[in-house]
């Protein structure tokens, strides 16, 4: 879909580093540019994996590897050439690095015309907070959601995934994608300015839309909603169970599923309305009730009711689950050191397409190719500016 695009990526974020990922998959050369000692996200410390580390492995995929000094001039010089025949660059370093090292979109610019250039931040590139250094937790701390997430009479809680790095990355992959439209009507390329902050902002949604509109605080309702019951998970006898049954056909539907079809009827049940106002008696009824089987008993009941409804699912659940396979979510590849990795991949899915399963790189390997092949370095030349610490290439092991 993308063939002929390539992305040169810097920093060490990872929501840069997941919007790249995005556009391996959608088929363009995505070139990751590492210091010598390798990005961050590498660190098998963190979320170890058979020696390497699996933000690395997941965030990484499908991307070639080139280790550049940008401190030295020749090095700066490397990603200078690379620019020229590149369509994009991607960073996620703090503001303010870039136009140190030369290389901010007015600087590139000069090089490449028609260079399109995201910047993915914490913060954003302006505004008091834009230098605040930036992790996922802090973003969504920062952001309100961690004080909509939770228990109601629980502490506040982050979600389960790095949801501001994962927001971050697939905004700024719209961003990218936006920006190439772009300039194939008007020739023009673009900056963007993509900040995990106003990524998790613009997700608050329309309880963001009511509150700037009325005043009203919203409150941690931990799987429940405010607005709708039910709508939240109940326990069975070995797990739990999730119900959406707002509409009243579907409550009906779950009255009978429950053998208490009276309340469809009860003045304090009949309708959404209601049941928020006697949120306690509904739940409580509904809780006694779901204990009587399991989860896989209450499922297939549900399912037969057609209530909107899904087992609260383990990992391990997931990814034995049919529906799961049948809609292609794990795929895998070939690792050069560690061999099949697994991985769920991006969910987009084209009639006529379909898109590669590709490695993440190990530290420089694709640094001699790309010197070579883009830059046409020949041998002799590589092999001074590895000498030099310039830059770092990756042999396969014997």
């Amino acid at each position: 879909m993308l063939d002929g695009v390539t992305v040169l990526e810097l920093g060490q974020v990872i929501a840069g580093t997941y919007g790249g990922a995005i556009l391996a998959e959608l088929g363009a050369e995505v070139i990751k540019i590492e210091p010598p000692v390798g990005d961050t996200a590498r660190n098998p410390k963190i979320a170890p994996l058979s020696g390497e580390s699996a933000i690395h492995l997941f965030m990484n995929r499908g991307k070639k590897s080139i280790c550049i000094d940008l401190k030295t001039e020749e090095g700066l010089e490397i990603f200078y050439g690379l620019v020229e025949k590149a369509d994009v660059v991607v960073d996620n370093f703090r503001p303010g690095v870039m136009t140190r090292l030369g290389i901010d979109h007015e600087s590139l610019t000069q090089r490449n015309p028609d260079i399109i250039t995201v910047s993915v931040t914490g913060f954003g590139e302006n505004g008091p907070e834009r230098d605040k250094a930036a992790f996922d937790l802090v973003v969504q701390a920062y952001s309100g959601h961690m004080d909509i997430t939770g228990e109601a009479d629980g502490p506040p809680s982050r979600v389960g995934i790095p949801i501001a790095d994962i927001s971050g990355g697939i905004f700024s992959c719209i961003s990218v994608l936006a920006a190439l439209v772009g300039r194939g009507r008007d020739g023009v390329g673009r900056h963007a300015d993509v900040a995990m902050l106003d990524s998790l902002v613009s997700m608050l949604s329309y309880d963001a839309l009511d509150h700037l509109n009325t005043g009203k605080q919203v409150s941690r309702q931990g799987s429940a909603h405010a607005h709708m019951v039910p709508w939240q998970s109940f326990e069975t006898s070995d797990g739990y169970v999730v119900i959406a049954a707002r509409d009243e056909k579907f409550w009906r539907n779950l009255c009978d599923a429950i053998d208490r079809p009276d309340l469809k009827e009860d003045p304090r049940t009949r309708d959404n309305a209601a049941r928020v106002e006697n949120r306690g008696y509904v739940v409580g009824i509904l809780e006694q009730a779901f204990l009587g089987k399991t989860k896989a008993e209450w499922a297939r009941i549900l399912d037969e009711f057609d209530i909107p409804s899904a087992p609260v699912n383990t990992m391990e659940d997931v990814f034995s689950d049919p529906q799961v396979e049948a809609r292609d979510m794990v795929q895998s590849y070939d690792h050069p050191v560690l061999g099949e990795i697994r991985y769920p991949p991006s969910p987009v899915k084209f009639t006529d397409w379909r898109m590669p399963s590709q490695p993440a790189p190990m530290l420089g390997q694709h640094t001699t190719e790309l010197l070579e092949e883009h830059l046409g370095y020949d041998a002799s030349q590589i092999e001074n500016l590895v000498r030099k610490g310039v830059v770092r290439a990756w042999s396969p092991p014997d």
